[in-house]
């Protein structure tokens, strides 16, 4: 049965009742193909860490095309914008009930190449994605707390040597034949099934399809290596548990997959150098700088710099030696470029960090300045004033304004040290005291502009 927007509502109870008698849930969003722009494969670069490949995907966005058009159909547009968008929030708010409810199953969720597919759903379904990988991995393993990666499991052993192909319709075909024994699906009366022999890849249901196929498949061969054999392994069983939260990554070539549980593969990586280069630099030039070493890879990060890995890590200190006294190029090593690179972002934090506590630390100091000189003012005032409610008159009268000008000469040091001890030095405090009793006569009645009310500070109605 198909289940969609037009049906949604009346189906929810029996898909509710799905989730609950499900062993495992299979999924595919096809999200690849909501976002026009730059393709994940241009985002991505074969040496990422699993921190850059994460902040790649993530700002992966929508392209917004702007056309001028006139007062009318402006507000034509408007309308059908602002219908459209309450018509998918409906349907948003509708269908994370089902994204819900699956996650409080708490039973597992598969998926092929997953990651943009998890990072979507969160995305879309519970908040924004964080702007840390950790803090990422934590949300998501409280959202999911069991997923499998088929295309991960497909790529490891005991798989990795009989499996060639790891794409889902070629794993598909690659899981009906020796030694794997395909699951036979037989459908409830009134739903018809995909019927694999005549393909619908790329269209969402039918990817979750087989892809629910693919696992079963190979957990059912795990089940082979057991004594004596088990032909149908569990979604719940302790043989396929080396494989949860752990999401493949694509074109990596040294860090197979994201590790939700714990931290990531830090590759050794001696054999790679970071070259930097002109803009008209091609492939085929690169290949020409280092012929000499043999075989290498190229991993382009943009159009002036590139990683190459070469075969051999001894050769790698020559290769930068060469670099020296070449002025078109530049060549380092791996470790270098991390370390210059973290270097910049401690540097850059650093920077943004002391820029926001001096930013604080005034703004605490004016706070406590003004706190002292209204806390001395509010005690000499209460003495003389009739009024004991309501807020008090921000021009005062001419005995009110004497008495200000007194105390703006009469801050005693106990008040300068409170003023210290909330952000800064006595000395510093004295300085700011001294600047501010300046200005407040500059904007006392006798040497301020004629008939300007002398408004030294606001009094709030609560303290």
């Amino acid at each position: 049965m198909e289940i969609i927007r037009s049906n949604f509502k009346s189906n929810l109870q029996k898909v509710y009742q799905a989730i609950e008698e499900a062993d495992f849930f299979a999924i595919d969003g096809e999200f690849s193909g909501i976002s026009d722009g730059p393709s994940v494969t241009a985002l991505t670069n074969g040496f990422d860490t699993p921190e850059e490949r994460y902040q790649k995907l993530k700002k992966k966005e929508r392209y917004i095309v702007i056309s001028k058009v006139d007062e009318e159909e402006r507000k034509r547009r408007e309308q059908q914008k602002h219908a459209k968008e309450q018509e998918e929030l409906n349907d948003a708010v509708g269908f994370s009930r089902v994204i819900h409810a699956i996650a409080n199953s708490g039973k597992l969720v598969i998926g092929h190449n997953m990651l943009l597919d998890v990072m979507h759903t969160v995305h879309q379904f519970y908040c924004p994605l964080p702007a840390d990988l950790n803090e990422f991995k934590e949300m998501t393993t409280c959202v999911f707390p069991r997923l499998l990666d088929t295309k991960l499991m497909a790529s490891t052993q005991p798989f990795k040597d009989i499996i060639n192909n790891t794409s889902l319709a070629e794993l598909e075909k690659r899981l009906k034949e020796t030694p794997f024994n395909p699951p036979k699906v037989e459908s409830a009366e009134g739903f018809p099934s995909y019927d694999t022999a005549t393909e619908q890849l790329h269209e969402a249901g039918y990817d979750a399809y087989i892809t629910g196929l693919c696992f079963l498949s190979m957990a059912n061969y795990l089940g082979s290596f057991l004594s004596p054999p088990k032909i149908h392994v569990s979604a719940r069983s302790k043989l396929i548990e080396p494989f949860f939260n752990k999401l493949f990554l694509m074109r990596v070539m040294d860090i197979p997959y994201l590790n939700l549980e714990g931290p990531d593969l830090q590759p050794k990586r001696d054999h790679v150098l970071h070259v930097t280069f002109p803009k008209e630099w091609k492939t085929s030039d690169l290949y020409q700088l280092f012929s000499a070493f043999g075989n290498i890879q190229i991993s382009w990060i943009d159009d002036t710099s590139a990683f190459v890995s070469l075969s051999q890590p001894e050769q790698v200190q020559i290769a930068v030696n060469t670099s020296k006294y070449a002025e078109s190029y530049r060549i380092q090593t791996y470790a270098d470029y991390v370390g210059k690179k973290h270097e910049e972002k401690q540097i850059k934090r650093k920077w943004t960090e002391d820029s926001w506590k001096e930013v604080e630390r005034k703004r605490l100091n004016t706070q406590c300045i003004s706190y002292a000189l209204q806390n001395h003012y509010h005690h000499a005032n209460s003495l003389t004033s009739t009024s004991t409610v309501g807020k008090r008159n921000l021009s005062p009268s001419p005995a009110e304004a004497d008495l200000e000008t007194r105390i703006s000469g009469e801050i005693s040091d106990t008040e300068l040290e409170q003023t210290e001890s909330c952000a800064e030095s006595l000395s510093e405090g004295r300085k700011k005291a001294k600047k501010l009793k300046r200005m407040k006569k500059e904007l006392s009645p006798a040497g301020g502009l004629p008939g300007s009310p002398a408004k030294l500070f606001e009094v709030p109605d609560t303290w």
